[in-house]
């Protein structure tokens, strides 16, 4: 049920907010021993949406949000929660205040419902061979819902695949590189990773520079709804200060079903079709057949498609990443920005040196099964803001803006740029860019079975869900949710296939058990 039909049945008395959260909560519990989403729920959340509902039956609705349930990512600090980043090492830990995008949330009448699983550290800790989407010590494997111990991809795998299951109105991710659009198109939702610098990132466990909030929905309208009230740029700060516009943009307006009419649409086809991507699983024939029908239904939408508006930086960009230096220096950095902001903090936690002293100490934390690489290169890493950082920020700046995405809207003069999600999430990760993800189909019944790195998960299989990838210049949100919501309503993809397992427990059952 959408948000705004929620909000239908809440006005009309057809349920309360309290009767919302008790089946959300039925369902966590029929479900979450099986797929580890959920890491946290609130405690407080009952008595939150009595509250709430008291207020609407006497002051009227505070608006869209008013009453509805969501789930945040375990790295998004909330009050009452704890904020682990699926680590031990941060149980108990608390910021002195929450993260402003929550109290935000809570201003408008959203119920924070508890904390999704996450891949712990947002993936940052292992190598590749080491670790395992979805997997965090403080709370265990997150699977996927549509084939056996399928991968849900990482890092906001609990955010994907709760929604998925329907154990949350809607849910709030983070993404630098891939986090929110990779879980979601893995779960068959939509994400929306903004612009880096669009929502504030205080009291978060992210890196400031590029990473970001951002909202899962079951539609694009949903995920505006929630982005519309994610973003102030009222309230500026280090994060938020080149927002370039004084009134948040109407997210929500911009879900036009005629979207896609006279737009062009750019296709970076060296980024999709070449020698890198074929050494990788995640090139795929299906998914690329459902990519050509993409651009055709597209056309048939009024768009005009623009074929190899490529990226003059891409070949460049895999042999010789300046990720590499800019990468690990700027994770110590804001890794230690956020432990020093910390009110509380049981494990002593300050440093890089310490993460690593008690990730390898603690019993739980699976060392040294799954390593702690990452941060050993981040120990290392050059200055934070030195001479050398900057030189590689601004390379990479450059490579994935002028020379990359900038550059092809402009070669291409297109509004977007388009391709399969899984291959999507690099530059504009790299850049800070927006993304937006949409269902695209299925992996069709004679799909071989490809697992991960660590030989844990399935990566690909039949019947696991992919997605179609929107990208373009910063700040361009609205436009993207334009062309996004009109292809998502000419295809309704979501809809063709169920996850393996759903929760049985449905909002009359609660309502019926007053009566």
């Amino acid at each position: 049920m959408s948000i705004e039909s929620l909000q239908f049945h809440l006005a009309q008395g057809h349920f309360s907010s309290e009767d919302l959260v008790r089946t959300y909560l039925g369902r966590i519990d029929e479900v979450n021993s099986q797929i580890h989403a959920v890491a946290e729920v609130n405690r407080d959340a009952i008595a939150i949406a009595q509250t709430l509902d008291h207020e609407r039956s006497i002051q009227g609705s505070r608006g869209i949000l008013h009453g509805i349930p969501v789930l945040v990512k375990d790295s998004i600090s909330s009050v009452g929660m704890n904020n682990t980043a699926g680590s031990y090492c941060l149980v108990g830990a608390k910021t002195k205040k929450e993260a402003s995008l929550i109290t935000r949330l809570r201003k408008a009448g959203a119920i924070i419902l508890g904390k999704a699983n996450m891949s712990e550290w947002g993936n940052s800790r292992s190598s590749a061979k080491h670790q395992s989407n979805g997997w965090s010590a403080w709370q265990g494997q997150t699977f996927g819902v549509y084939h056996d111990l399928q991968d849900p991809c990482g890092s906001s795998s609990g955010s994907g695949v709760a929604l998925t299951l329907g154990l949350a109105a809607a849910t709030i991710g983070v993404e630098t590189v891939g986090s929110l659009v990779c879980p979601a198109a893995k779960s068959n939702v939509v994400a929306i990773k903004p612009t880096a610098g669009l929502v504030a990132n205080d009291n978060i466990v992210v890196t400031r520079l590029r990473g970001t909030a951002g909202p899962m929905a079951h539609s694009i309208r949903d995920a505006a709804i929630l982005l519309e009230w994610m973003v102030d740029p009222s309230e500026r700060n280090i994060d938020t200060q080149k927002i370039p516009f004084e009134y948040v943009p109407g997210y929500n307006t911009s879900c036009n079903d005629h979207g896609l009419r006279g737009k062009r649409i750019g296709i970076p086809r060296n980024s999709i079709e070449n020698p890198f991507a074929k050494d990788t699983s995640m090139y795929l024939e299906p998914v690329m057949r459902a990519f050509e029908q993409a651009l055709i239904i597209m056309r048939r939408q009024g768009a005009t498609i623009i074929d190899n508006a490529n990226y003059t930086s891409y070949h460049e960009l895999n042999d010789n990443n300046p990720m590499s230096v800019v990468g690990p220096s700027e994770y110590k950095h804001y890794m230690e920005v956020y432990f020093s902001e910390l009110e509380e903090n049981p494990n002593d936690i300050h440093k890089i040196e310490d993460m690593i002293r008690c990730t390898q100490s603690h019993p739980k934390e699976d060392y040294s099964s799954r390593d702690t690489e990452y941060w050993e290169k981040a120990r290392a890493a050059v200055e934070f803001d030195g001479p050398d950082f900057r030189a590689s920020l601004k390379r990479l700046l450059k490579m994935c803006g002028e020379d990359g995405i900038d550059g092809a809207l402009k070669k291409a003069k297109a509004d977007a740029l388009v391709y399969p999600t899984l291959l999507s999430a690099d530059m504009p990760g790299f850049a800070g860019y927006p993304i937006i993800t949409v269902p695209l189909g299925f992996m069709p019944a004679e799909t071989p079975v490809v697992r991960n790195a660590r030989g844990d998960l399935v990566w690909d299989g039949p019947g696991i869900p992919f997605g179609l990838a929107f990208i373009g210049a910063p700040f361009s949100e609205a436009l993207l949710i334009e062309l996004a919501h009109a292809f998502e309503t000419a295809t309704k993809y979501s809809s063709q296939q169920l996850p393996s397992i759903l929760p049985r427990i449905e909002i009359r059952d609660i309502v019926n058990r007053k009566a």
